[in-house]
């Protein structure tokens, strides 16, 4: 134990001495999610997009969702010459491998490790411990004794440079190469290869990975055991620029700075724009940290992310995902919050956050651009508020009389105003109807007026005061809001709206609107009723908010967010009603926890599982969650603040995200989409293999590939990638059979897969288009020709077929045309008043035919259609089959998908209503309600899609 907390301590101290390091937020890859083993000793990209990861057990192709494992398999040369792995390098179309016995060649476009006998026989199978490609056609090769130069074309072998162990290669922006030695280090002329200085500031060493890297500026860099050295090419030397034990990968992102690998030290960042160095070391308390301080190797992709390949895994700080900072408790940090539980937080006039936690107060003073956050733990003791320092504080608010209130969950309320010297802690009474509701106080909230309301588990208090000695308080509790046996005892947010109407949320007794007249009050009060989707969508009522435009919404705990409209009829709630937004709308969890307007007028919205940027006018929600760097665990009811400058705070169970939206950097690489695999029944396809005597795939998977499928049993499965590995999840692909959709289908990166079936026998084109994690598109897409065979094998046979039913189509096309004449009109008539339906494929299975007439009843008798919480996963229940199954149920026989196809239901039942009289006193929301539509915004809109018109469009031309 005593280790653990002196490695603690030289976290914290190394911490002081370098900087705040927080800004550098890892995610990790380890053997539980597919990489073959946890020491990633190199990692390189091909001229394809691929990432590649040597391990020390095999090697991995990455393409930012699966992994792809080459092993070596005895007495296989198909495969690569062995599993650990210690250099890697890429040319035009190879990999080249370097293992502890031999250099295998893997060609990246086939991934067929290709039969080398020249090099094999001048290298054999010695230890490969470096490997560089120069950009022109050559590899440096280096073993423990010999050097080679081998044509990455030709794959001629020469040796080079005997008599010297070489280390490691750069070549610079002049066209030299730099080769470090067991003899120092030299430059070299590219074209000959001649010496043309040997620099004598120590010798490389070839097991400890002393690195050369010359970067974008034209500079030299080199670490050589514990020292970094820089060339100073005005005077031809290095100079020694930093010393840290044992260093030696090299790597350089997008802004110049300068990261170095060490053993047991972790990483050093050199910061181009001050010119210091910052130590970023493993730390056990942070799971944002890197995973060891064993480094082997730096790569920095061209979407800026950096990939660290340490003795744990494969670490990587992609600077677009993680747009959120955080202030979280550090054990042993006094310099960090006191507890990560959050519960309010309140900017004072001063600049100073005061931060309510479950464990007393924080102030935190931030420097300009919010870096280096000072963090004090305030005592409370000296003004005689003992508890204060350990209690659950859940609001504080300084109001304009410049006393500050603090409530807390079980302690009553605090009033400290220092200037008046006036300290005082007011609790519930039971015995003294004058003193506050209840000592659970959650809401402040000042009117216009100056009066200070508070919310607290006892109702509503309103503070009366008569003097500075003298505080009383009108209670608004149970007895006098009070209805339909429903108490508004527990209030939890107070919100005055720009109409000076003031809200009150509830834990389970709804909403209410203060109405004053004469001095008397008086509530307006909503409550949820399940058959009026107009109505708030939840009694529990927790998060107010008003944005610029002067809309006001409310956020419940369980049924999502719900915007406030006015235009209704004045006699039902005086005109109020409410439009809805859950999950199934796209907002990222039901429950509301906190919301913040930004400057540019979007709603960021708190939930469960991170957060949900609303564009209001759009109506569109973009999620962000725990992968994208947002702190775990639940948000805080209300515990939120906006700065001057558009900096957003939010509180919850594990500390503070604080960012400003306007600094979100647009990921603007445009992807390029691949295709990986091609599966038949969950099985990949190789090139070459056959099914009924006809083979698949030809050559490896690639735009412009042919895919040969039965006819009889073609259903198959197409996996394809985006290689852009910022936030891959968030990437989307658009894509279509031509010959089978009419519209492009959709996809992220959470299943990058296409699936068909029952295709019938013909010529397809599939086409692929994806977008990074910001919805940046590619719009050239790629392809494949699909080629579905005929049903019967015999070709000739086949033709002889077509060609008699094309005989007999010809004999009886006059009388056809003849029947065909005298019954269009009939038909016409007859098509005029008959519901559209689509056909039930003969051919399909008799499961899914069952399955299908399953569905169908229970449309049409039990009308299920109309629960408006009906969902992909309870129908699919309901007739005891997948998701998945349902899916295609929906999709390949019936259509539809499933939103087509119940929507198509209630519309129809939505028309029979209207044109039935006995519904004439129904309003449109309500008959739009009962029949299945949670929204009246989804109810207009799905409606005119369908018919062409309005509801009420549709109610006039129907009594008309």
């Amino acid at each position: 134990m005593r280790k653990n907390y002196a490695t603690l301590i030289y976290i914290f101290f190394l911490t002081l001495n370098f900087g705040w390091s927080q800004e550098y937020k890892f995610q990790h890859i380890t053997t539980v999610d597919g990489l073959s083993h946890n020491e990633v000793r190199k990692i390189v990209k091909d001229n394809q997009g691929f990432l590649w990861f040597g391990t020390q057990n095999g090697l991995n192709r990455f393409d930012g969702y699966r992994f792809k494992v080459f092993k070596n398999v005895p007495n296989d040369s198909s495969g690569i010459i062995g599993d650990k792995i210690y250099s890697l390098a890429v040319s035009k179309d190879k990999l080249w491998v370097g293992t502890i016995t031999g250099l295998s060649i893997i060609n990246t476009v086939t991934l067929d490790v290709i039969s080398t006998p020249s090099i094999h026989e001048s290298i054999g199978t010695k230890g490969i411990l470096q490997l560089f490609y120069d950009g022109s056609n050559k590899v440096w090769v280096s073993t423990e004794d010999e050097n080679f130069i081998i044509d990455t074309e030709s794959l001629e072998v020469e040796s080079a440079l005997k008599g010297y162990k070489i280390a490691s290669v750069a070549k610079s922006l002049d066209n030299n190469y730099w080769v470090g030695t067991d003899k120092g280090l030299l430059r070299l002329e590219s074209n000959s290869n001649t010496i043309i200085k040997n620099y004598e500031i120590g010798s490389f060493d070839v097991y400890s990975l002393d690195e050369i890297f010359a970067n974008s500026y034209g500079e030299v860099w080199l670490t050589i055991s514990d020292n970094i050295y820089r060339y100073q090419s005005e005077r031809d030397r290095f100079i020694e620029v930093y010393s840290s034990k044992s260093l030696n990968a090299i790597s350089e992102d997008d802004n110049g700075n300068i990261f170095f690998g060490s053993y047991s030290n972790g990483l050093l960042k050199y910061s181009r724009n001050t010119g210091k160095y910052e130590r970023l070391l493993a730390n056990p308390e942070n799971h944002l940290s890197i995973s060891s301080n064993d480094v082997y190797d730096i790569y920095v992709d061209d979407e800026n992310i950096i990939w660290v390949g340490t003795q744990e895994g494969l670490d990587y700080y992609d600077f677009s995902r993680h747009r959120f900072n955080s202030l979280v408790h550090l054990p042993e940090n006094n310099n960090s919050l006191r507890s990560s539980f959050v519960q309010t937080m309140f900017q004072d006039t001063d600049g100073t956050f005061w931060v309510g936690t479950r464990e007393g107060i924080d102030h935190v003073n931030f420097k300009i651009g919010y870096s280096n956050p000072k963090i004090t733990h305030i005592d409370m003791s000296s003004k005689g508020f003992d508890s204060l320092n350990s209690d659950y504080v859940t609001s504080i608010y300084r109001d304009s009389k410049g006393r500050m209130w603090i409530a807390t969950m079980s302690d009553g309320l605090y009033l400290i105003h220092e200037k008046q010297n006036i300290f005082k802690h007011f609790l519930h009474d039971s015995a003294l109807q004058s003193s506050i509701a209840s000592s659970s106080v959650r809401a402040i909230m000042e009117d216009h007026l100056g009066r200070l309301w508070f919310g607290t588990g006892g109702g509503l208090s309103l503070l009366n005061q008569q003097n500075d000695n003298e505080y009383t308080f009108e209670n608004l509790g149970y007895p006098k809001l009070n209805t339909n046996n429903m108490p508004l005892n527990d209030v939890y947010s107070v919100f005055e709206d720009s109409k000076h109407r003031i809200w009150i949320g509830t834990n389970n007794g709804g909403l209410c609107l203060l109405q004053e007249r004469g001095g008397n009050k008086s509530f307006l009060r909503f409550n949820h009723v399940p058959t009026d989707p107009e109505s708030i969508s939840n009694d529990e009522v927790f998060v107010i908010y008003e944005d610029i435009k002067r809309r006001v919404w409310f956020g419940t705990s369980a049924a999502g967010l719900n915007l406030l409209k006015e235009d209704g009829p004045s006699d039902i709630n005086n005109g109020y009603y409410f439009q809805r937004y859950t999950e199934s709308d796209g907002l990222s969890d039901n429950e509301i926890n906190a919301i913040l307007e930004d400057d540019q007028g979007d709603l960021w919205i708190a939930t469960n599982t991170g957060f949900s940027e609303f564009n209001a006018t759009a109506e569109t929600f973009t999620n962000y969650s725990t992968y994208d760097g947002v702190l775990k665990g639940k948000f805080r009811k209300n515990a939120r603040w906006k700065t001057e400058d558009g900096t957003l705070f939010f509180g919850g169970a594990s500390g503070i995200n604080y960012f400003n939206p306007k600094n979100f950097k647009l990921n603007d690489i445009i992807p390029d989409p691949v295709f990986l695999e091609l599966l038949i029944d969950g099985k990949a396809i190789e090139v070459g293999q056959s099914l009924d005597n006809s083979i698949v795939l030809s050559e490896p998977l690639s735009s412009g590939s042919v895919v040969r499928l039965p006819g009889n049993d073609n259903g198959f499965q197409i996996e394809f990638a985006s290689l852009s590995f910022a936030s891959p999840l968030r990437n989307q692909f658009s894509y279509k059979l031509v010959g089978m959709d009419d519209d492009w289908r959709y996809t992220t990166g959470k299943d990058p897969s296409a699936r068909y079936s029952r295709l019938k026998p013909g010529n397809y084109r599939f086409y692929l288009k994806a977008s990074n994690n910001d919805g940046v598109w590619n719009d050239n897409p790629i392809f494949l020709d699909i080629k579905v065979l005929p049903y019967i094998s015999d070709r000739g046979i086949v033709k002889i077929g077509i060609g008699i039913i094309l005989l007999l189509i010809l004999a009886m096309g006059v009388l056809g045309f003849r029947l065909y004449k005298g019954r269009t009109q009939t038909n016409d008539s007859h098509a005029k008043n008959k519901k559209p339906t689509k056909a039930i494929d003969p051919d399909m299975d008799s499961d899914n035919l069952k399955k299908v007439r399953e569905l169908n009843v229970l449309m049409e008798t039990e009308k299920i259609y109309m629960d408006s919480e009906l969902s992909l996963t309870h129908l699919a229940e309901k007739i005891d089959v997948s998701t998945n199954h349902l899916s295609m149920l929906l999709n390949e026989y019936i259509g539809k998908n499933f939103y087509d196809y119940i929507n198509n239901f209630r519309v129809e039942e939505v028309k029979s209503r209207l044109r039935d009289p006995s519904y004439q006193k129904q309003t449109l929301s309500s008959i739009g309600g009962d029949c299945g539509f949670n929204s009246k915004s989804a109810f207009n809109r799905i409606f005119k899609n369908l018919t062409g018109k309005t509801p009420s469009e549709f109610q006039n031309s129907s009594l008309n």
